[in-house]
């Protein structure tokens, strides 16, 4: 069994979080972050990311009748204050 480099694992962190990987190279993948702190932490840093962008592509905008009820306001505020 040959021994995965910290390059080698590195070019592998995108794929391995994507679920792009064969069983074999996650096994290697997942064998190397447990012996080398460099590249786990590397790894928590990438899945970090994967975790903010995630919650920012969940984020919830306001429904069509409430921005209409905004611009009525601001429409109302407008008005009154000419």
């Amino acid at each position: 069994m040959m021994t995965m480099t910290c390059q080698e694992c590195v070019e592998k962190l995108q794929p391995f979080l994507d679920r792009e990987l064969s069983g074999a190279e996650r096994l290697e993948v997942e064998r190397h972050l447990t012996v080398c702190g460099h590249c786990a932490d590397s790894f928590r840093f990438e899945e970090g990311i994967l975790r903010v962008v995630g919650r920012c592509g969940r984020a919830t905008y306001a429904s069509e009748e409430f921005k209409a009820r905004i611009r009525v306001v601001v429409q109302t505020a407008i008005t009154d204050k000419h």
